[in-house]
């Protein structure tokens, strides 16, 4: 029952009804005090009766009615088990709830079908990441994991209260979900997880490194025990989707990814900074018509993170890339796993592609590759085209090439000059770098040349 005097009861009871009289157009002549709010709450047969009950009476029967009317309205929390398919899970550890879900192979996740999952180089995974020991990284063997957490800042405190799990069989791409209904079902997710994680020899992440990892090594060592996936190679595609399109793209999120790489337009998803809140709407009321959403949620980021993980292979195997900022990305991907002539060929076709900033990035990494080769005069005439297009590096390695190895003063002095002019019209902080350099530079060739002549 509610607290304070009688007047401020009756206050709290009549400021509602006189909300819903005004919208209805009742003036000041209409229903008023606790008369009218009897009339509204209890009926004419109530009213009748209650000539004989002292004012608290009539007020406390007034409060006692509109608690009911309240609950009417409040519709009964929804069943976790009708809104997902599922069911409890019971081990040694205790309980704890188990969703599960498959899609066929033939199934397209926006415009990538996920069959290519079975077709894709195991050796594509370790260009990606440029490590030698991520060779033989095989999709098909691999078991792809997303958490969706208590909070968003890790910690000791921040537990997984959803911890969903893919991977291939046979002809179906099968989605496990492991979910704690309170926090002391914790052990016994965790004990089912590692089980099911133990058959796995390598597992795909997105920011897993950052967040999800460390999340679960954490939790796992609260339980006294150790995350089964610790040792295993981990391909976590955050970090090749950004060497593959942050040139191009505003976003790398994972769902930025989806629309503008998978063509997949999410509808009616839960805003990831809204799912720890309805996580704890859950533990208080156990209304799953939310939550079910959250399972939705992290059951697409599941099925995208493997269908991106087929996008950047075949981005890689196939040479996708058109954007003049994807095919230099490329290239850079390509050149970190240490494959030259592929990544040659990326660089020339951004020449073709882009007149502007990026041809004389292209021209700068060719004339590197040059200079690897020991093809000194391709790499002089690489850097002079850099320059031209208005790179001031192309005119400093230019002037070093023309100083130390050719040994012709005039040409590095003309270089460094012409570097100079360059770095001039320039106001920022990387032009006040190179203008020091050519400053220093011209300087020294200066007196070289003076104790040349002399």
């Amino acid at each position: 029952m509610s607290t304070g005097s009688l007047h401020d009861r009756l206050q709290r009871l009549r400021r509602p009804a006189e909300a819903r009289r005004a919208a209805a157009g009742d003036g000041p002549g209409g229903p008023s005090g606790i008369e009218g709010l009897e009339r509204e709450r209890l009926g004419e047969v109530a009213l009748a009766g209650g000539e004989s009950l002292s004012l608290k009476a009539r007020l406390e029967r007034l409060v006692a009615a509109t608690v009911r009317g309240e609950r009417r309205r409040t519709p009964a929390p929804a069943p976790l088990e009708e809104l997902v398919d599922g069911m409890r899970v019971e081990n040694e550890r205790g309980e704890f709830f188990l969703g599960e879900s498959s899609v066929h192979l033939e199934r397209r996740q926006g415009d990538v079908p996920l069959t290519r999952l079975r077709t894709l180089d195991p050796g594509t995974v370790a260009i990606l990441t440029a490590e030698a020991e991520m060779a033989g990284f095989d999709l098909r063997e691999a078991v792809f994991l997303d958490t969706e957490t208590t909070g968003l800042a890790g910690g000791t405190g921040t537990a997984a209260f959803l911890i969903g799990v893919g991977w291939v069989d046979g002809e179906r791409f099968h989605v496990r979900q492991y979910f704690m209904r309170d926090y002391h079902e914790e052990a016994a997710l965790l004990h089912a997880l590692a089980q099911e994680l133990s058959r796995f020899t390598r597992f795909v992440t997105f920011n897993g490194k950052m967040f999800d990892v460390p999340l679960l090594e954490a939790r796992f060592r609260l339980n006294r025990a150790r995350f089964p996936l610790a040792d295993l190679p981990h391909l976590d595609l955050l970090h090749p989707a950004r060497r593959l399109w942050k040139a191009r793209l505003p976003s790398c999120r994972l769902q930025a990814l989806e629309t503008e790489l998978l063509g997949l337009r999410r509808v009616g998803d839960i805003p990831g900074e809204d799912i720890p809140q309805v996580y704890f709407d859950w533990v208080r009321r156990r209304d799953a018509r939310m939550l079910s959403r959250v399972f939705e949620h992290n059951r697409q980021d599941i099925v995208s993170l493997a269908a991106l993980a087929v996008h950047a292979c075949q981005w890689v195997e196939e040479g996708w890339a058109e954007h003049p900022r994807d095919v230099f990305s490329l290239a850079r991907v390509l050149e970190r796993a240490r494959l030259f002539a592929r990544c040659e060929q990326e660089y020339r076709r951004v020449l073709t592609l882009d007149a502007g900033p990026l041809r004389a990035a292209a021209l700068l990494r060719l004339a590197w590759r040059a200079k690897r080769a020991g093809d000194w005069e391709r790499a002089a005439a690489l850097w002079a085209e850099a320059g031209e297009a208005g790179e001031p590096e192309g005119f400093r390695e230019l002037a070093m090439h023309h100083e130390h190895r050719t040994r012709d003063l005039d040409k590095a002095l003309a270089a460094a000059e012409r570097g100079q002019g360059l770095v001039d019209e320039g106001r920022d902080l990387r032009s006040r770098h190179f203008s020091e350099g050519f400053r220093r530079r011209r300087e020294r060739l200066r007196r070289k040349k003076s104790r040349a002549s002399g």
